[in-house]
């Protein structure tokens, strides 16, 4: 009688949480917000934005999800398949295309323009956030790669300055290799990896984009095969750690402030863990080394905030969106961060020129440095990064495939992707089918 009436408390318990929770799904006052890339202190600065919307907008209440990077994108998947899908998104580059092609991120075009802004937003912002000239996602800060360089290790080498160019750069590694027990680059040849690459081999090409006019790829270009093949040299010589073919990001960053390596390739939000470790006079940061051209392509990544299509309120999550991205609480992220921020003036703030930050000033300010920008419209963009191309350039770094094949590879499966997109884009009909 007991052991009935117990389990008759917990279904009636478990009815009322599950009412209460269908409630709050369908209280048009409420909203969910999942951060995707969380830690405790940024946890809190966002609660703390959050209140305030909350203040500004009697009756608003906002909850947050906060999830682990590395199962993030699966949990918000199965949000979605079960019809509970978040109101507002942490949108990383990469998986925007996925979510536009299932068509389950909201166009922002109708609620939000660059009006709504301050002037001095960056020009680019709103393209970087689009495919096909519609808006998906805003982006609150950008993931700029610049050279990070052990100034202690360059002056027990004898050398007085970073390297200005790919060739600097391959001397310079070589030079650093000499010192007992220290490797001239920190390679990343894990998960994250990917860009390096496409930074040397765009580089080396003299162009920064990924496609000619016909939607073949320019991984094709003698300057891709070159690019390829010195970043194996550097390590087939033993310019950088040996297990670095493996190295993830956390790896890299050790390897680094630990001295066994003394370059890295390395955006801003990093620069806390070495700030905790080194000395910040014994590291500094300079511009991504120029190519042949006289030019040099560092990758730019973002993150940003999305709707989602699934939200029955739209209108308050945009007003949500734009709440996070105003100049003070877009300056408050992007401090905590260590992103380069979306609004110019921020960014002298954040970057001092005769600091650790000189380097991202740099790239921002000399037009000899241009962003390469993922061709994150491609749905097959993110597994390619992921997996085709950290798998294909360990066996190319480690003389399994050669930088021709390897460059060849590459090629080969991202104009497949360009023209499969360019045909379905031009036929409404075979885009519509493609989405279903």
């Amino acid at each position: 009688m007991i052991k009935a009436a117990m389990i008759f408390v917990i279904v009636v318990l478990g009815y009322a949480l599950s009412q209460a929770m269908s409630d709050k799904d369908h209280d048009p006052n409420n909203l969910l917000i999942v951060e995707v890339n969380t830690s405790p202190e940024r946890t809190k600065l966002l609660r703390g934005q959050l209140d305030s919307f909350e203040a500004a907008n009697p009756g608003m209440t906002v909850d947050v999800i906060s999830l682990s990077w590395g199962q993030a994108f699966e949990k918000i998947a199965m949000m979605v398949a079960g019809g509970k899908a978040p109101d507002v998104v942490e949108m990383p580059d990469f998986w925007l295309s996925r979510y536009v092609s299932a068509g389950q991120i909201a166009d922002m075009t109708p609620y939000i323009n660059e009006d709504d802004f301050d002037d001095d937003l960056e020009a680019d912002t709103f393209d970087y956030g689009s495919i096909n000239e519609t808006l998906y996602t805003i982006p609150y800060g950008y993931y700029l790669r610049a050279l990070i360089y052990n100034k202690k290790l360059f002056a027990e080498a004898g050398i007085e300055k970073p390297p200005l160019t790919l060739d600097d750069f391959y001397n310079t590694a070589a030079k650093l290799s000499e010192l007992p027990g220290v490797s001239g680059f920190c390679h990343h040849g894990g998960r994250g990896g990917p860009v390096f690459f496409y930074w040397i081999m765009t580089t080396m090409n003299g162009n920064v984009d990924f496609f000619d006019e016909a939607g073949n790829s320019t991984f094709y270009n003698q300057g891709a095969i070159d690019g390829l093949t010195l970043i194996r040299d550097i390590y087939k010589n033993g310019y950088a750690p040996k297990d670095s073919v493996n190295w993830g990001l956390n790896e890299t960053v050790s390897g680094f402030y630990s001295g066994t390596c003394a370059m890295l390739h390395l955006t801003p939000d990093s620069l806390a863990a070495l700030n905790t470790r080194m000395d910040p006079d014994d590291f500094a940061s300079t511009p991504m080394p120029l190519g042949p051209s006289g030019k040099s392509f560092p990758h730019l990544g973002y993150i940003g905030w999305s709707v989602m299509e699934q939200s029955t309120k739209k209108a308050a999550a945009f007003k949500l969106v734009e709440h996070l991205l105003e100049r003070e609480n877009h300056k408050q992220w992007a401090e905590l961060s260590g992103l380069v921020p979306i609004y110019k003036e921020i960014l002298e703030d954040i970057f001092d020129e005769d600091g650790i930050g000189a380097g991202w000033l740099k790239t921002t300010q000399d037009d000899r440095w241009s962003y390469m920008i993922n061709p994150n419209y491609l749905p097959e963009i993110a597994e390619f990064d992921s997996i085709t191309v950290v798998q294909s350039g360990q066996a190319m770094m480690l003389g399994e495939k050669t930088p021709e094949e390897t460059a060849k590879m590459w090629a080969d499966f991202l104009t497949a992707a360009q023209k499969k997109y360019i045909a379905e884009n031009e036929n409404p009909e075979n885009e519509s089918k493609a989405n279903e």
